[in-house]
């Protein structure tokens, strides 16, 4: 027992030298680190005394501190708004950089704020200008210098349609939900004075008090898209002077498109497939709307130029209108049914119309009708009627016109180096044709290129009448007609210099003199 701490005694002092050695290069380490330290952070301190300054890439200078700069920089910036009356952004900062500088190498604040305001003047890509924009719809945008400027070019948008311009005052008012946006708001200054007691009136030497009546007086202005007004920084070039932007927002940027109608069209398709309104295929093409056909080939304006800008505008016009008259009819027990004869014509009435019209660039876009009054009673027209029932169907003997009203154009006999067989009577396409006398339809159909469309009735005794160059028929082949009774319509099919019926008797196929046998 006594033996085994001598043995642990002798072992440590046996190692004891290396040990403390050990302790002692450890002790070197440490402390040659932290002198290194101390030596590095003297000379990056050493190093780093001052600051670059930078501006776009160009150096304005150094400095001790980055304030000194930021100061100086907010001075020169004022300088440039007041050079330019008119607020600015800058869109870009000084930049700092760390440097070792000597006290000569720092820049002097004088010579310093020279540097930062030409270096701002030679850079304009890096400032923007305070402007108004004119937003139209959601994608048309275009800056001003000022308010006053919007308004001026609104009014010039105006002046093309509004006669009373000076009547209207535009005003911009903000949003109530988004202060930052304003809208335009046109205010009429004088009210019109419409006298709906004392108008229109009819009688001799009124004419031009019918004309001063009928001048439309202006209600209402207003546009029809969407307008907003904001402030924004813009670049200065991007500001557009008065006439400049009026002439952007007024011109018409769609040029008109010739189309050619094909099989199958009609007007509404026509305009769906352009995208535009059928009204404005009709303003484009006057007199289309009255057509009753268009025709393979016909050639129509399709597009309708659209200015950035509509403005609106509300009219009240007086206006007189016809009133249709109408029509009486008198029966006469002793005349066949079918016939008629006008015993007076009577004349249409006259109705004063009050409107308001809603026009968009000058273009009638809705009329709405605000009364009505009849400042002249229509006289009916008479109109004799045969009421006597329609003979058996079979011949009388006797021939009546085939048209009513018709008008001789060309009698039996030579003409034009040939021979004409019947006589022709001019009418308007579409008047009826009766049969001369009662019969039987033997033919029905076009005939030749010389008749064109014909009806043949035979009315026996080898006796028969010829009625060509219509343009329908309604009768058919094999069906018995009484006289008076409506077989065709007047046209100017076959060989025709106009709308017309060509009207034979026949006896046993010879063509005689019809004028000798028409009662």
């Amino acid at each position: 027992m006594s033996g085994i701490p001598k043995y642990k005694e002798l072992l440590l002092f046996r190692h004891m030298k290396e040990i403390i050695c050990a302790i002692g290069v450890i002790l070197v380490f440490f402390a040659v680190n932290h002198w290194g330290s101390g030596q590095n952070a003297i000379e990056a301190d050493l190093k780093s005394n001052s600051y670059k300054v930078i501006y776009h890439d160009t150096q304005i200078g150094v400095v001790y501190e980055q304030d000194t700069a930021n100061v100086l920089y907010e001075e020169a910036m004022n300088i440039l708004e007041q050079e330019a009356g008119r607020p600015l952004a800058f869109t870009e900062k000084l930049e700092f950089y760390l440097e070792h500088a000597k006290p000569e190498d720092i820049t002097d604040e004088e010579t310093l704020m020279t540097n930062l305001v030409n270096t701002l003047r030679n850079h304009p890509d890096t400032i923007k200008t305070k402007a108004y924009v004119l937003q139209i719809g959601g994608d048309f945008k275009v800056a001003l210098e000022d308010e006053d400027s919007i308004k001026k070019v609104l009014k010039i948008a105006q002046s093309a349609y509004i006669d009373d311009i000076d009547n209207y005052d535009i005003q911009l008012v903000e949003l109530p939900f988004d202060p930052s946006m304003k809208v335009p708001q046109v205010v009429q200054l004088h009210k019109p004075i419409v006298d709906t007691t004392d108008t229109i009136g009819i009688g001799e030497g009124d004419e031009e008090e019918i004309e001063q009546a009928m001048e439309p007086i202006v209600v209402d202005v207003d546009f029809a898209e969407t307008i907003q007004v904001y402030e924004s920084y813009v670049q200065a070039e991007n500001i557009h002077s008065i006439d400049t932007a009026a002439e952007m927002i007024t011109k018409e940027n769609i040029e008109d498109e010739v189309y050619t109608v094909k099989k199958g069209d009609v007007p509404s398709v026509i305009a769906e497939d352009h995208d535009m309104s059928l009204s404005d295929l009709y303003v484009l093409n006057p007199g289309l709307k009255d057509q009753k056909y268009i025709h393979i080939g016909d050639e129509l304006v399709v597009n309708v130029p659209q200015a950035e800008l509509s403005v609106a505008a509300k009219e009240q016009i007086i206006y007189t209108e016809p009133v249709e008259r109408p029509i009486e009819y008198i029966k006469n027990p002793n005349k066949f049914e079918g016939y008629t004869s006008t015993i007076s014509n009577g004349y249409d009435g006259i109705k004063e119309v009050t409107a308001q019209i809603t026009k968009v660039n000058g273009v009638e876009d809705y009329r709405k009708i605000v009364s009505e009054r009849i400042i002249k009673e229509p006289k009916a027209k008479v109109i004799e009627k045969g009421s006597k029932p329609l003979p058996s169907k079979g011949a009388t003997g006797k021939y009546i016109m085939p048209v009513v009203g018709g008008r001789l154009t060309s009698p039996f006999g030579p003409r034009w180096g040939s021979f004409h067989h019947g006589i022709d009577f001019a009418c308007s396409t579409g008047t009826t044709i009766r049969a001369s006398d009662g019969g039987k339809v033997v033919f029905a159909g076009w005939k030749s290129n010389t008749y064109g469309y014909t009806v043949d009735i035979d009315h026996g005794d080898g006796i028969l009448t010829r009625y060509a160059h219509c343009s329908k028929i309604v009768v058919k082949k094999g069906k018995y007609v009484s006289q008076y009774q409506k077989i065709a319509e007047v046209g100017s099919t076959g060989f025709s210099t106009g709308p017309h019926v060509h009207f034979e008797i026949r006896f046993d196929n010879v063509a005689v003199n019809p004028a000798k046998y028409l009662d």
